[in-house]
Formats: C-alpha cells, sequence, structure tokens
C-alpha cells in the first residue's frame, strides 16, 4: 500500500454506521406542536431562504394547504367537543327528578332519584341518593311518580 493511496477509515459517515440514539417523548400539551408553531416554522423557512434559489411554488402551495388542513381539523375538533359536553349536560337535565339504576364501581347494582348534577369539565355526574353516579354508570332509566296524583275529575271552563 503506498502513501498516495487513500486510507480507508473503521469509522463511516454513512447513515447506517451512525449507533441509535435514545429519544424522549414529551407527551406534555406544551409539548404538541399546533398551528402557531407549524406557522412559525414556514415564516422562518421563508425568511431563511436563498433568494437566488427561491423554494418551488407547489412546494409553498403544498405547505399552505397542510396548514389550512391542520387549522379546519383542529376547530372541527374543538366544535365536536363542544357538541358532546353539550349533549351529555342535556342527556343529565333530563334524567333529573327521574328514577334511575346504575351499575357502582365495584359492580353492585344501586338505584335512585336523579337529585342534582354536577359538570366538570367534559364529565356529568349525578347524584343519585347522595352517591355520585356518572352517565356512563346508568343502566335503566324510569320515571319519578309525583308527590300529589293528579285529579281524577276532568276540569272544565264554561
Amino acid at each position: 500500500m503506498s502513501s498516495t493511496e487513500p486510507t480507508t477509515s473503521s469509522a463511516s459517515t454513512s447513515p447506517l454506521a451512525v449507533p441509535p440514539t435514545t429519544s424522549v417523548v414529551n407527551n406534555s400539551p406544551s409539548a404538541v406542536l399546533g398551528k402557531d408553531d407549524f406557522l412559525k416554522l414556514l415564516v422562518a423557512q421563508l425568511q431563511a431562504q436563498d433568494p437566488t434559489n427561491p423554494t418551488d411554488s407547489s412546494q409553498w402551495m403544498a405547505q399552505l394547504a397542510q396548514f389550512s388542513s391542520l387549522e379546519q381539523e383542529t376547530n372541527i375538533s374543538q366544535t365536536l367537543d363542544g357538541l358532546a359536553t353539550t349533549s351529555s349536560v342535556t342527556q343529565g337535565v333530563d334524567l333529573l327528578g327521574r328514577s334511575i339504576s346504575f351499575t357502582r364501581a365495584d359492580g353492585s347494582a344501586g338505584s335512585g332519584v336523579a337529585q342534582s348534577m354536577t359538570v366538570a369539565g367534559n364529565s356529568v355526574v349525578l347524584s343519585v341518593g347522595g352517591e355520585n353516579v356518572d352517565l356512563a354508570q346508568i343502566t335503566a332509566v324510569g320515571t319519578q311518580p309525583s308527590a300529589t296524583s293528579p285529579s281524577t275529575s276532568p276540569t272544565s271552563t264554561p
């Protein structure tokens, strides 16, 4: 081997030769990239591009379409979350004063009249005989007889 021949090193710059790295996943809400982050990255890319060799306009249009799609998906998700909460609250209100049967967390059955309702975030909880009952625990709904029976004689106006 002559001294003018290139020498090969055991260390390669091939991507396959790079040892894998350990990554850490951060699932906190602040670690999730949103539409504002996407827009900031897009603006930074615009500012950093080479004026003598600009990015193809079709690539920009594709990125703007992705941004628009992300924004619409976010808006739809928020709307659906609001509708789900509204639906749960409506169901809870409809159950007030009615006799319900439910299954407790330990698997035992319970029943009683829904006396009040509490909304905490997306969760609707009914108070039944001093117990807190989530809507998902309800197994049957009945009517609560009124305290005073209606009059059996028909009323008429002259």
